[in-house]
């Protein structure tokens, strides 16, 4: 017998590339603003600061889109879980396509005052919505497609659309940068967002062709879904929820230091040029990029904690080692220690902590529970990072407290490893055994 097209091998591959395109996109608009942010905001948006302010400013306003990201969660999530996977996800990729698109065309500050940055933040917070529910609906159409042997592998794909979307990111903002700092802060800038409208055309065409996860389709047939998801959340898989925010504090916080910050601290404080630091961070997002699926690969036959736990303790333990070693002059060594650390702390857990964190809510809950836990991990570790990096290093003559934080997000995501030992996980159930776990 034939088995239904949900659950062939062809819509495995198409889901899983669904989420890959997908992420992709949504990452590339999202991570073009951080880029903006380290390099042309500031000047453009908050004209009236010095050079030090006008960047923490524009990182604050980096952080307003993860203040939105659960915000986001609970409502994607909501649809997600009530409604369907592949609906919600047509709607946050054209949310984040058309806010990025929007910020190209918005005017700055010397054309429109204090409405430029106000206008910046209300789409920079569209963004922040559409990425709270893209990325676990991404998770659970690419795990929930996948067949039970590579489940890990599956769930690699929409992982490997951020290294991807700042891979992109980083050469579109490093062509504009080329061009004379007159025509960058004119209309360079504005190149890479208007970018957005096009790519989300794309995405949307290929969305459009993914079917329904089995297990969904199970329980809204039977009418089993939950009528209140994310309060299901808080009130029976809460430990579900810590869990899987803790599992990407380490993960969170070495990635936006180095796609983020990095930018700044290399051109402030090592005397970089912005366009080398801008390559050396593209280099080593493509190969963190291509590590995902041959670590994910590898953690469907030996289990996932024993690589989460190598990549948490690597972090920790390089952290010092690593911000000691960056050296403006010698930009080979700076590349060559950058990429080790996103393999070694970013790499080997975000290429297992999708499918993870999604094993720990039942069907009924799994969009909600998942998308919830990545926007909390954001909110906590991301978004405060650039900010406080730049806060406490300010002139770049004291590098330690980096090294401080990094060591402590790492022992947050030891303490959730630890509790996934002790929390009774629930397995992504085939469509058989969906109804089973209803409650």
């Amino acid at each position: 017998m034939t088995p239904p097209a949900s659950s062939s091998g062809a819509m495995h591959r198409r889901a899983a590339l669904a989420s890959l395109v997908g992420t992709t996109i949504e990452w590339f608009d999202f991570f073009i603003y951080g880029l903006a942010a380290a390099l042309v905001f500031g000047g453009l948006f908050f004209p009236s600061f010095d050079a030090h302010s006008g960047r923490l400013a524009s990182f604050a306003t980096l952080g307003v889109a993860f203040i939105a990201r659960p915000i986001g969660a609970a409502v994607f999530g909501h649809l997600g879980d009530r409604f369907g996977r592949k609906t919600t996800l047509i709607a946050t990729l054209g949310i984040m396509g058309t806010a990025t698109g929007l910020i190209g065309v918005l005017p700055t500050y010397h054309t429109i005052g204090v409405w430029a940055p106000s206008l910046l933040i209300v789409l920079r917070m569209l963004q922040g919505l559409a990425v709270g529910g893209e990325w676990g609906g991404a998770v659970l159409m690419s795990t929930e497609h996948a067949p039970a042997a590579k489940r890990r592998l599956y769930g690699a794909a929409p992982q490997m659309g951020s290294p991807l979307g700042l891979i992109l990111a980083t050469a579109v903002m490093s062509a504009v940068s080329a061009l004379p700092d007159d025509q960058l802060h004119a209309w360079g800038w504005r190149v890479p967002f208007l970018a957005g409208f096009v790519l989300v055309t794309i995405g949307l065409m290929i969305r459009l062709g993914v079917t329904e996860p089995e297990q969904f389709t199970v329980l809204r047939d039977a009418g089993t879904t939950a009528r209140l998801p994310v309060a299901e959340v808080f009130a029976r898989s809460w430990r579900g929820l810590a869990v899987g925010t803790g599992l990407q504090g380490s993960v969170n916080v070495v990635f936006y230091l180095i796609s983020v910050y990095f930018l700044t601290y290399a051109t402030a404080a090592l005397g970089m040029a912005r366009n080398t630091a801008l390559l050396i961070v593209m280099i080593a997002a493509l190969i963190d990029m291509l590590a995902l699926p041959a670590i994910a690969a590898l953690s469907d036959r030996v289990g996932p904690r024993a690589i989460l736990l190598f990549g948490v303790v690597f972090s920790a333990v390089a952290a010092f080692p690593f911000f000691w070693l960056l050296d403006g002059s010698q930009v080979v060594g700076t590349a060559f220690v950058i990429t080790v650390m996103l393999l070694g702390a970013h790499a080997t857990v975000y290429g297992v902590v999708s499918s993870v964190i999604a094993e720990q809510f039942e069907t009924r809950v799994r969009y909600s529970g998942t998308a919830l836990s990545n926007a909390l991990g954001a909110l906590i570790f991301s978004a405060p990072t650039p900010l406080i990096a730049e806060a406490v290093v300010g002139d770049g003559s004291r590098w330690w407290p980096l090294a401080l934080i990094t060591v402590g997000s790492a022992v947050v995501s030891l303490i959730a490893i630890a509790g996934i030992a002790r929390h009774i996980r629930v397995p992504i159930a085939d469509p058989a055994s969906a109804l089973s776990t209803t409650a």
